[in-house]
């Protein structure tokens, strides 16, 4: 707790205690804190992380709110989950449960790491006033309910304190004729147009076995949020003013990877459709069979890598020296018969065998790794990304994925897996808010927690 105070202070947003509040701690204390950077995780450093001292109320959801609250807790702040009594988050029972049948989800073990989980239900004056009162001595607050529902609960941005960062995720965005409508991934992937990117011209649009759209989201939630703590420490006013609200929405974040396709529809009439495995007008990229029977990825372009590669397959004839190859829009011409080539190449070698002379070559090549196949590459390992750690009640320990980025001075790290629901409900509510025994068997009757 000395050592969050002092970061604090350093980041210009100390918070000094209410009056109204006097239980209330002016820096929320992490019960635990030092275990948790210890014997409690494999891969524990002796560096909090770069956000410690940020304090984070969560009322995210499922799998962007979760993203967007993970990424802050795994760089060291400190993050209260804010579930409703009973169900928990819909995270918990997606897919495969840790128990086979039973117990929390694997995906919520993963996405649920590094934080303290409460429970409050929404619905009810007293869940609201818990969330009321976290809040007012919290940095940042994440939700991503559908617009319009917290400002209902008068727990929107104006309801509360005016420095603190209000992190929203949402389908549409908070405005507009669309931003009332729900948004799941699956739908705002197809609104923000990687959907119609995606897959073979002749065949229906496909999306991939995971909810980018949703992960996208929270990214550039997590991103706009330190962004704005940023500029919330640069003009040091603490307290009394400088919070924000942080707009992120899962179709925004889509059409944020769009590169260049939305000047190209409007100053060259062009609208970039799917292009199967390969990518247009970029020449040569793709996936080849190999004769093996697996498939390998090749990218070429780029006029002196192109020659290299077009030397390695044996067509020297075809480097970018021939006028017909010489740059990547005489290579667009002749797409069919440069791709004809490395496809007979791949071919009539192993995969071991293409990988080795296109490295050879200094050509990008690589195999197409299945989630297996990475758990026991090397060079994964190598990168620290995989780590071990338990919930912070003990028990099973098992193989999260690392967050990224590495940070070589201020790394994040897995303290502790997914709590269970409620884990932490009287060790937020009697520690910090200073609840009574009595007080919280009267909201537990109630159904507010």
């Amino acid at each position: 707790n000395t050592m969050l105070r002092a970061v604090a202070h350093s980041l210009s947003i100390a918070h000094p205690p209410c009056s109204s509040m006097g239980m209330l701690a002016s820096v929320w204390t992490v019960p635990g804190y030092a275990h948790a950077f210890s014997s409690n995780a494999t891969n524990s450093n002796s560096h909090p992380g770069p956000l410690a001292g940020i304090r984070v109320l969560d009322l995210g959801q499922v799998v962007a709110g979760n993203f967007c609250g993970g990424t802050l807790a795994y760089f060291g702040a400190d993050v209260i989950k804010v579930e409703p009594p009973g169900k928990g988050d819909a995270l918990r029972a997606l897919r495969m449960l840790e128990n086979g049948t039973s117990g929390n989800s694997l995906w919520w073990r993963v996405s649920g790491r590094n934080r303290r989980c409460i429970t409050a239900n929404l619905h009810t004056p007293a869940g609201r006033e818990i969330v009321k009162q976290l809040s007012s001595h919290a940095d940042v607050l994440i939700e991503n309910f559908r617009p319009g529902v917290m400002e209902k609960w008068g727990l929107g941005p104006a309801d509360l304190k005016q420095s603190l960062i209000y992190t929203r995720i949402s389908g549409y965005g908070q405005n507009g004729p669309r931003s009332g409508e729900p948004g799941y991934a699956s739908v705002c992937e197809a609104y923000g147009g990687f959907r119609s990117l995606n897959g073979f011209p002749d065949r229906e649009p496909v999306r991939p076995n995971l909810s980018l759209g949703d992960t996208l989201a929270g990214l550039h939630a997590a991103f706009g949020t330190v962004m704005a703590l940023l500029h919330r420490q640069r003009l040091g006013v603490g307290q009394k003013g400088g919070g924000q609200v942080v707009d992120a929405s899962i179709s925004e974040s889509v059409f944020n990877m769009l590169e260049s396709c939305i000047t190209e529809a409007a100053e060259a009439g062009v609208s970039r459709g799917p292009s199967g495995s390969t990518i247009s007008g970029v020449v040569p990229s793709g996936t080849f069979q190999t004769k093996s029977g697996k498939h390998v990825i090749i990218g070429g372009n780029g006029d002196s890598v192109y020659s290299r590669l077009m030397a390695a397959i044996g067509r020297p004839d075809m480097s970018a020296d021939n006028p017909q190859f010489a740059t990547n829009n005489d290579r667009c011409k002749h797409v069919d018969l440069i791709m004809s080539e490395i496809s007979k190449y791949c071919a009539e070698h192993t995969l071991d065998e293409v990988v080795a002379t296109m490295n050879a070559a200094r050509v990008p090549c690589g195999p197409i790794l299945t989630v297996s196949d990475i758990l026991q590459d090397e060079h994964y390992k190598a990168r620290g990304m995989f780590e071990k750690a338990s919930p912070p009640k003990g028990g099973r320990e098992m193989t999260v994925p690392a967050m990224l980025p590495v940070l070589s001075k201020t790394p994040g790290a897995t303290r502790w897996t997914g709590p269970d629901l409620g884990e932490h409900t009287e060790e937020v509510l009697r520690g910090e808010l200073g609840y009574s025994e009595q007080k919280m068997a009267e909201l537990r009757a109630s159904g507010a927690i």
